[in-house]
C-alpha cells in the first residue's frame, strides 16, 4: 500500500531529469539561482549590513577631513541623523581639533540651517579668536550654558528638536541611557551632525548612538581613537591618527578683514561758525584763563574755606 502512494516516490519526469544533469550539477544551479534572488541587506533598510563588512547610510554621513578615518568608519564619515558618542578621558585632548574639519564644511556649506554650530555645555569658554583662525564665524556659533543636568538634557533636546544647527556639540558628564536614547530619536528626525562628549567610565554603561569612539592622546599632536561601537565588524587595534598643528593650521586660515572705504566728513554751518568763534584770540584765551583758575590750579589760587585746611589737593 506504501508502495503506490505518490506523495513518497517522485514523478518519473523528475527522476529521470535528476539522474540526466546529476545532483552536483543541480545542485550548483539552484544556488546560483538563489544567489541572485537574494538581495543586499542594504536594501531591504538602511539600519541593516553584512558583519563582515561596514554599513552604507546611503549618503547621509559628513566627510571627517582625514583619510585614515573615514576608511573606518560606515559610509566614510561622520553619520548624519544619529549620534556619535566620543569617550574622553579629560576635556581638552585634541577632540574639538579632530572636528574641525567637518565643523569647517558645516560652516562654509549652504542650507536650511544656515551653517550654524551649536556649542551645548562646554567645559570651558569658548575662544572667539581661535574660531576666527579657524574660519568660523562667531556669528555662526550659538553657546548654550546650563548649571544643572537636568537642564543641560533639556536644552540638548530642544536644540536637536529645532533642526536648525548643521553640527551640535554637546558635553554629557552625567546622562542615563533613557536620555540618550531620547536624544538618538531627535537626531534620526533631521540630517545633522551630533556628538556627544562622555567620560570614558561611560564606556560601562550601554549606549543607543550609532558610533562610539573612544579618544586617547598618543603624544606628538596625534590621537588614540578605540572604535568601541560602529555598524561593522570589530577592530581590536586602535587607530593611531595624526591631528594638524593648531598653531600653523591657526596662522594658514586667518582671514584678512576687508578694508571699508573713507568716507568724507562733511560739516554744516552752524557748526562751523561756532568752531570758527571758539577759535578766535580773544575767546581762546578768556576760557584758557577760566578754565585753568577752575579745574588746574584750583587748590593754590582758591580761598581757604572756613574750618577747611588750605593745602592744596594732589
Amino acid at each position: 500500500m506504501f508502495a503506490s502512494s505518490p506523495s513518497l516516490f517522485p514523478a518519473e519526469g523528475v527522476a529521470e531529469r535528476l539522474t540526466a544533469t546529476g545532483p552536483a550539477v543541480y545542485g550548483s544551479r539552484q544556488s546560483a539561482q538563489r544567489a541572485r534572488i537574494v538581495p543586499a541587506p542594504e536594501t531591504l533598510h538602511p539600519a541593516l549590513w553584512r558583519a563582515g563588512s561596514l554599513a552604507r547610510a546611503n549618503g547621509r554621513v559628513l566627510a571627517t577631513g582625514y583619510d585614515a578615518l573615514n576608511t573606518e568608519l560606515p559610509s566614510g564619515g561622520w553619520p548624519l541623523g544619529g549620534l556619535t558618542e566620543l569617550l574622553c578621558p579629560q576635556p581638552g585632548i585634541g577632540e574639538c581639533r579632530l572636528l574641525r574639519p567637518a565643523l569647517s564644511t558645516l560652516c562654509t556649506g549652504a542650507g536650511p540651517n544656515g551653517g550654524r554650530i551649536a556649542l551645548v555645555g562646554p567645559p570651558h569658554l569658548p575662544n572667539a579668536v581661535r574660531l576666527v583662525g579657524w574660519d568660523f564665524s562667531p556669528e555662526q556659533i550659538v553657546w548654550v550654558r546650563a548649571d544643572k543636568p537636568a537642564d543641560l538634557l533639556w536644552a540638548a533636546e530642544q536644540v536637536v528638536r529645532s533642526q536648525a544647527f548643521g553640527g551640535v556639540l554637546i558635553w554629557l558628564n552625567q546622562a542615563r541611557p533613557g536620555a540618550l536614547r531620547r536624544l538618538q530619536v531627535l537626531a534620526q528626525a533631521g540630517e545633522s551632525a551630533i556628538w556627544v562628549f562622555r567620560p570614558t567610565q561611560a564606556l560601562r554603561e550601554s549606549s543607543p548612538a550609532v558610533l562610539r569612539l573612544g579618544l586617547v592622546p598618543a603624544g606628538g599632536d596625534a590621537l588614540s581613537i578605540l572604535f568601541h561601537k560602529r555598524r561593522g565588524p570589530l577592530r581590536d587595534t586602535p587607530l593611531l591618527l595624526p591631528l594638524a598643528d593648531p598653531l600653523q593650521a591657526g596662522r594658514a586660515s586667518v582671514r584678512s578683514l576687508p578694508i571699508q572705504p573713507a568716507e568724507p566728513f562733511t560739516m554744516d554751518p552752524a557748526t562751523a561758525s561756532l568752531l570758527a568763534a571758539l577759535s578766535s584770540s580773544s575767546a581762546f584765551d578768556a576760557l584758557s584763563d577760566a578754565s585753568d583758575h577752575a579745574v588746574l590750579d584750583r587748590g593754590a589760587s582758591a580761598p581757604a574755606a572756613a574750618g577747611r585746611a588750605s593745602t592744596p589737593v594732589v
